[in-house]
């Protein structure tokens, strides 16, 4: 097992170390050895990662390698960097080393050049690592776009250590980064998505959390029974660390509130037409139902039929609410001129649709995509300050919605 340390500031005084995590046993592919005499090569030294190569700040740390088959090789991870940098940026480090408490008064008593060792076990070095590249400004070492599940993880070093404005230029720069991978599931999938929401959450982005929920709600299905991960359940726990509010109480309606929104632009251009012929205009039990407007009707209705999206159609159901929306604008452009879709007023005596006022008739897929050209951006995001405030607040959120 090597021990790494990087210098993040070559004349910093403090010395954050990371234990390794306790080796777990691992079976060889070979599959069981027999037993032989444990080896004990000689200790090597620690890598080391400068900052300035002509530095000889770098303090060996032995390591002893272990055997083949032994243990996995987890490294022990270890940061030098300075305080004032720490203090600068988080509360919690400005009370351990500047209060009372006995890291603060040990590191105070301190007399030796070499930096102050402070152990945090319960954190991952690595990712601490970006961290501690972003507020000492090493813009050389930090990460192009990291992995969302080190975004999830430097969110709860965020929260932790509270020092969410330090790092709030890099994590737009992220997020922006990532939702420009559309293709890649690492940042395009459900639990990336998740994971870059929670990191949103935490740095207190509104835009960039509003955005993210969007997404995440057109990848949810339609499905109210036997909900899956992509009906109504998301990947991270309503119980979770890092949670404080009900996030997904919040995606459950607006889930049923864009179910609604799509089903209302789907039976937009029948409903409206039905309703004229039925009730506009004086004694409508009296009138014959207009066979143009009746023709039109049911070709529509055929058509949503045919391409799954009538509402009592199994794929309607299992369908993520994206599809269901490109599905339907697809239909509408490619049916704006099938003439079996276009009815206009009749010659028969006191016809239903003798008061309607259109004037040159009606096409309904043309009527469907005037109801769903505006789909993708209704926006009916999770706002983070209404989230965080229960809406008591609303006139002052930071993005605006309906």
């Amino acid at each position: 097992m090597a021990a790494t340390m990087q210098l993040v500031d070559p004349k910093g005084d403090v010395l954050l170390c990371f234990p390794a995590p306790i080796a777990e046993s691992v079976e060889s592919p070979r599959g069981k050895q027999p037993e032989v005499e444990p080896w004990s090569p000689a200790p090597t030294s620690a890598t080391c990662s400068r900052v300035d190569p002509t530095e000889d700040a770098c303090m060996p740390l032995p390591t002893t390698e272990l055997g083949l088959d032994a243990v996995h090789e987890v490294d022990e991870i270890n940061l030098r960097v300075s305080s004032s940098v720490l203090c600068l940026v988080s509360p919690v480090f400005s009370a351990m080393l500047g209060s009372p408490m006995a890291e603060g008064e040990a590191f105070r008593a301190l007399d030796s050049p070499r930096p102050f060792p402070i152990t945090l076990p319960e954190d991952d070095g690595k990712v601490f690592a970006i961290l501690a590249n972003v507020i000492h400004h090493r813009a050389d070492a930090i990460p192009f776009l990291p992995a969302t599940a080190d975004l999830l993880s430097l969110a709860g070093l965020v929260d932790k250590y509270d020092c969410a404005p330090a790092l709030m230029p890099y994590g737009v720069l992220w997020l922006q980064r990532a939702a420009e991978r559309r293709e890649d599931p690492e940042y395009a999938g459900l639990l990336g998505r998740c994971n870059l929401l929670l990191f949103a959450y935490v740095l207190d982005l509104p835009m960039q959390f509003a955005q993210l929920s969007w997404d995440i709600l057109l990848m949810h299905r339609q499905l109210l029974k036997d909900e899956t991960e992509y009906g109504l359940e998301l990947p991270i726990p309503p119980d979770h660390e890092l949670l404080r509010h009900d996030l997904h109480g919040e995606i459950a309606r607006r889930k049923a509130r864009l179910r609604r929104e799509i089903h209302n632009a789907l039976m937009e251009p029948v409903s409206k037409v039905t309703t004229q012929l039925a009730f506009y205009g004086p004694e409508p039990e009296t009138r014959p139902t207009c066979p143009n407007a009746a023709l039109a009707i049911g070709n529509y209705m055929a058509l949503l039929d045919f391409y799954n999206l009538s509402p009592w159609r199994p794929q309607y159901e299992t369908d993520s609410f994206s599809a269901i929306i490109t599905r339907a604008l697809d239909v509408a452009g490619q049916a704006r001129d099938n003439p079996m879709l276009f009815f206009e007023m009749c010659t028969r005596h006191r016809c239903a649709c003798d008061s309607m006022q259109y004037g040159d008739g009606v096409h309904l897929a043309k009527r469907l995509a005037l109801a769903l050209g505006g789909a993708w951006s209704w926006k009916l995001w999770v706002c983070l300050d209404c989230l965080k405030t229960g809406g008591e607040d609303r006139g002052n959120c930071r993005v605006k919605h309906w």
